[in-house]
């Protein structure tokens, strides 16, 4: 469509909420505000209008285990539009031998299949300080946000902590951002699995720690991925009062599900790294997202099917770590946080649009209702009452984590750049809609 003006919607932002009306012209807001003399109008009393959801951390198509996460970049973002969530932020799939330009560009490949808008993240396997020129090179084709890992030696994901301070200070100078997954290898068990016993809220404590000190010293901007203990989250907000230049994250499982979830006789099916906590854990992550301590809620959406799981039931080697959660990210956050008292409006759109818009360069061309941007919208219904079910959700896989999970909120139609993804209710998105976003401007 070339015109369309929205009437009549709560408008929310971080800074507040208003009635008013929006006006789209060839794919992008150009008013918000009172509309006169419009083209089409399109009424949205009742509802509310959110910017389009970014999920910052998911992974589609990646192998793990010896199998494949079960969403491709079809199916998972089809699964991303059905719930409002109009751009992704995946990974390369990185090795030692293979060099960070060639592995974004497989990865562009990959993704013309996308149904929403995406960027990446270049995972940093095997990187060394020779090799140097490569994230020049990353930052030329759009990407300047790095993935690190201070675990996961057995596969030779690991980067040791002078490499990880080497790194950092390249990204500080190139005005990017490294993204990390914080768990101290010596305090980890990967014999015992992705489970609480073997990978303790200690591990993710000392990693922050030590990070924080690197992020200090180097100047680096640091994102310290799926937050999930209440020890390391007060270790990265003791950083943050001493000047560490950290932003954090945390996921809908781990401020909804806990531990105990492991007790039951298929509690192997949510498997995920790091571990679910215990309630006093997820308190304390959602009081730092009400406090707005943190950057994003991401999901690090990793979908596997029960038959997937099965052979790590009795062999947790053989278990494959993830969750499926980008389909159910909006409606859980505005359910379990807003609806309930934890969060805001603005909070909610705070940490799924504007802050990981900020964090990962696609400011301000994604992540807000506001004049330029693009006009990636959602619908809300915030009476609307409905149960998850997986066999009713998008997402390619027979389990979700939150199954008979009742939810007060529910995505009636969502906009990816003025183009109808639902529209009340039935899906439309189509696969190679999606374009690659690169990050928005120069350095930072």
């Amino acid at each position: 469509m070339s015109e369309l003006a929205i009437r009549g919607a709560k408008v929310v932002t971080p800074q507040g909420v208003r009635e008013a009306d929006v006006l789209i012209r060839e794919g992008k807001i150009v008013r918000v505000g009172r509309v006169h003399r419009p083209g089409k109008v399109l009424s949205a009393r009742g509802l509310v209008l959110l910017p389009g959801a970014i999920d910052a951390h998911v992974h589609l198509a990646l192998p793990v285990a010896g199998t494949r996460s079960a969403d491709d970049f079809e199916s998972g973002t089809l699964a991303a539009a059905a719930g409002g969530v109009t751009t992704i932020v995946d990974f390369t799939v990185g090795r030692a031998e293979k060099s960070l330009p060639a592995a974004i560009e497989e990865r562009l490949e990959e993704a013309k299949k996308a149904a929403v808008d995406f960027s990446l993240h270049a995972e940093m396997i095997g990187w060394t300080p020779e090799r140097k020129a490569e994230l020049l090179q990353a930052a030329e084709l759009g990407v300047r946000s790095f993935k690190f890992y201070m675990t996961y030696g057995d596969s030779g994901r690991r980067t040791s902590l002078p490499v990880l301070g080497a790194a950092m200070e390249r990204i500080a100078r190139l005005g990017g951002v490294a993204m990390i997954h914080a768990e101290a290898e010596e305090l980890v068990d990967p014999g015992r699995g992705p489970y609480p016993e073997a990978r303790p809220a200690l591990a993710e404590e000392v990693a922050i720690a030590e990070l924080a000190v690197l992020a200090l010293r180097t100047g680096c901007l640091t994102y310290v991925a799926h937050i999930s203990s209440m020890q390391g989250l007060s270790t990265f907000l003791a950083a943050k009062e001493r000047g560490a230049p950290l932003m954090g994250e945390t996921c809908p499982h781990y401020l909804i599900l806990d531990e105990s979830v492991y007790t039951r006789p298929d509690g192997y099916l949510y498997s995920v790294t790091p571990p679910l906590r215990g309630p006093q854990d997820r308190e304390a992550l959602w009081t730092a997202l009400f406090r707005r301590e943190l950057q994003a809620v991401s999901t690090d959406h990793c979908p596997f099917t029960r038959a997937q799981k099965e052979p790590g039931q009795n062999d947790p080697t053989r278990l494959p770590s993830g969750l499926p959660g980008v389909e159910t990210l909006l409606p859980l956050l505005y359910s379990e946080g807003v609806v309930k008292g934890r969060l805001s409006l603005s909070d909610l759109v705070w940490y799924l649009a504007e802050g990981p818009a900020r964090a990962f360069g696609l400011w301000p061309k994604k992540g807000g209702i506001q004049e330029g941007a693009d006009a990636d919208l959602v619908f809300l219904d915030p009476q609307a009452r409905w149960e998850i079910h997986a066999d009713a959700l998008h997402m390619a896989t027979d389990f979700s984590p939150y199954e008979g999970f009742p939810v007060v909120g529910k995505v009636t139609s969502v906009l990816s750049r003025g183009r109808w993804l639902v529209r009340d209710g039935e899906l439309l998105a189509q696969p190679g809609w999606g374009e690659f976003v690169p990050w928005q401007g120069g350095k930072g």
